[in-house]
Formats: structure tokens, C-alpha cells, sequence
């Protein structure tokens, strides 16, 4: 019997086992280039392949001006500055590879068919805040390379972020969080677009969140929920407490599609606001990921088909789920 019992055991443990593709993966650190007096024949190529796919994104802007633009940044003291401090924070030996790898093995292994990019990490500088233009920064996925701007990740208290940037939204850039940005990067680039022209009722973005956070639990199952959701702990206890109360206030919006009127609930805030502050933000995102876990669990849907499901299909998704926390 306890033979038999341990056998059973170590195939469980062997089944369990995760089975990743092996691929040629590599981190090239490009605000290490940008940092050296004399560039490489090496680095000079790839310095002036990502500026063109993902700064300029255009093949015809004359190489006179990316050189005085190189030239520009590299004396710049503020931005020199700011590499130095990337750099303090991210040394030389940091493991990027070890990082993000098992994040690209199975982002393969779903799309066996496609290249992967290469992955940059960078410094640019900040920009106008807001939330498209600050995601294009930390995380930008172009024709040919995936670019991590490292200055959007050097703390949560650091002093130089653009002075209008809350504390909720600073919470979420520091080192644990690059996986999660990278992650989404690639999972909306799989994803059809949902944008308030569209005229989408509530429920569809629920879905549309509530599938991204599914594919960044199945991507990144060693991340605690806290990261993948950019919630803290309180926040974590306070729906284990609160969670059917909240969806039964939340309910009668689900058809709403004025984007003004849903905006508590699925957009960025740093609580919502119907349930005090001790209470998590976009919680229509976590209700839409409940609904297609439950979803993805009945009818046995592969993550490939959940991420091209058609916008149209969202509240049929969400009805058949039969989600009621």
C-alpha cells in the first residue's frame, strides 16, 4: 500500500510537470549601449534596428537625423543621469533571461507558428502621462522586438516619475511587475481591439479584461494574484468578504454602455468609490475573470481560442459561464 502510494505520487509529480519548448531566447540590454563612450560594430546594428522598428517605426526617416538624435541623448546630463540610475537598479548581471524565458516558452508553445521578438530592455525618458502613452513606454511590442523602458520600473518611490502619476498607478511599476507588462503586450496583440467608439456595454469589457487576466494567470502561474490584478492583499481579503454583495450592485450595469456611467467599475481608480476606499478598483475586471475561468473550466476552451473569441461573442461567453460569485 505505501509503495503503491508513492508511486502514485511521483506520477503525479512527473504529470504535473510543466512542459515548456525549448527556444533561442536573449535579453540584448540597450541601455547598457546607449551608456558606453565607444559603441560596438555589434551594438551600433542593433542600437539603430530598435530605434527604426520601435522609436521611429518607419524605415524612411533619414539616418542624419537618427544620428543627431543619438547624439542628443548621449550628452544629455538629465538622461544620462537617468541611465545611471536604470543601471543602479538593473546592473549588468541582472537575469532577465531567467526572468521572462518561461513567459516565452509558453507564449510558443500556444503560437508554435509565430517568431518571437526580440526582447530589448531600454531607457527613452517620460513622456506625456497617460494611460496609452505610459504603457507604449514601459512595454512596446514592434514588428521585430519587444521594448522594456527599465525607467518606468525602478521604484514605487521614485522621485522623477512625471509629478501627476498617482500613487495607485506607481504601485504597479517596479521590478516584480515587468513579466505582467510584457505578458499583456503579448496577449492584446493576440486580441481584438474594444475601444469606447465601438459602443461596448459593460459586460464586454468585463470579458475583454477578464480574458486577459485568465491569460496572464495560465502565462505567469507562478505570480501571486495580487501582481497579475495590481491589487494588494487588503484587496484580496476585502472580495473574499464583499464579492456577492458588489456583483448584485454591480448587475444592473452589465447592459450599460454609457462608458461615463461604467467608468468606477472598469476603469482606473484607486478604489471604487460605491464601496469606500478600503475597496479593490476595477472590480468589473475581476467579476469578467471569474466568468471566463468558469467559462474556459465548462467547456474546456483553449486559452488560443479565448484570446481570438470575437468581441460580439463576449456576453454569450458571459452568459454560459453561469458565474455568480
Amino acid at each position: 500500500m505505501v509503495i503503491a502510494t508513492l508511486c502514485g505520487l511521483i506520477l503525479t509529480a512527473c504529470q504535473s510537470q510543466e512542459a515548456l519548448p525549448d527556444i533561442p531566447f536573449s535579453v540584448w540590454r540597450g541601455e547598457i549601449a546607449l551608456r558606453q563612450t565607444n559603441l560596438s560594430p555589434e551594438d551600433s546594428i542593433r542600437l539603430r534596428a530598435v530605434y527604426y522598428d520601435c522609436i521611429y517605426q518607419n524605415d524612411s526617416v533619414p539616418d542624419s537625423l537618427y544620428q543627431a538624435d543619438l547624439r542628443e541623448v548621449r550628452q544629455d546630463s538629465a538622461f544620462i543621469w537617468l541611465l545611471d540610475t536604470v543601471l543602479r537598479r538593473y546592473p549588468t548581471d541582472y537575469d532577465f533571461v531567467g526572468r521572462l524565458k518561461p513567459l516565452f516558452q509558453r507564449w510558443k508553445a500556444l503560437f508554435p507558428e509565430d517568431s518571437l521578438p526580440q526582447v530589448v530592455t531600454f531607457v527613452t525618458g517620460y513622456g506625456p502621462v497617460g494611460a496609452l502613452t505610459m504603457e507604449q513606454d514601459m512595454c512596446q511590442l514592434c514588428e521585430k522586438h519587444l521594448m522594456i523602458g527599465l525607467h518606468y520600473f525602478i521604484s514605487d518611490t521614485f522621485g522623477y516619475y512625471p509629478p501627476d502619476l498617482p500613487y495607485f498607478i506607481r504601485r504597479r511599476l517596479t521590478e516584480p511587475h515587468i513579466p505582467v507588462f510584457v505578458a499583456l503586450r503579448l496577449i492584446r496583440s493576440k486580441m481584438p481591439t474594444l475601444s469606447p467608439r465601438h459602443v461596448p456595454k459593460m459586460i464586454d469589457y468585463m470579458v475583454w479584461h477578464g480574458i486577459q487576466l485568465y491569460a496572464l494567470e495560465k502565462l505567469l502561474p507562478e505570480l501571486p494574484d495580487t501582481l497579475r490584478l495590481f491589487y494588494t492583499a487588503a484587496h484580496m481579503q476585502w472580495l473574499e468578504e464583499n464579492a456577492r454583495f458588489a456583483y448584485k450592485e454591480l448587475l444592473p450595469y452589465f447592459q450599460e454602455s454609457s462608458y461615463f456611467t461604467i467608468q468606477p467599475y472598469i476603469g482606473e481608480e484607486p478604489f471604487t468609490k460605491d464601496f469606500g476606499r478600503e475597496s479593490p478598483p476595477r472590480l468589473g475586471w475581476y467579476f469578467g475573470w471569474q466568468a471566463v475561468r468558469r467559462y474556459a473550466e465548462k467547456k474546456n476552451i483553449s486559452l488560443r481560442e479565448l484570446l481570438q473569441t470575437p468581441v460580439e461573442q463576449y456576453a454569450k461567453l458571459y452568459e454560459e459561464s453561469g458565474y455568480r460569485p
